[in-house]
């Protein structure tokens, strides 16, 4: 998969991710294992400049995911507004 394409499906799911959140409802267990799968996928991309903000986003979703995992929702919340503020700065500081 080229950086793109990944870079296109990591968003769609992170907006159905959020979505669900904003519902107040747990996201799918499944979506979040694409998601951290995906997120793993992203690093093997990630130049020397923004490996560790890569490294940074794979732990939180990893951390997503064993939130999911626990149901664990009240966590949930804090970890999906980390994962978004940190795809945010990422987007703005490293652009293609």
């Amino acid at each position: 998969m080229d950086f793109a394409s990944l870079k296109q499906e990591l968003d769609q799911l992170f907006t159905k991710i959020k979505n669900a959140s904003l519902e107040g409802d747990q996201p799918d267990l499944s979506d979040v294992k694409q998601f951290v799968r995906l997120c793993s996928r992203m690093q093997n991309h990630a130049d020397e400049d923004w490996a560790f903000e890569a490294d940074d986003f794979t732990h939180l979703a990893n951390e997503l995911l064993q939130t999911v995992k626990n149901e664990n929702i009240q966590d949930m919340f804090p970890l999906i507004n980390s994962l978004e503020d940190s795809m945010n700065f990422c987007h703005r500081t490293f652009r293609e």
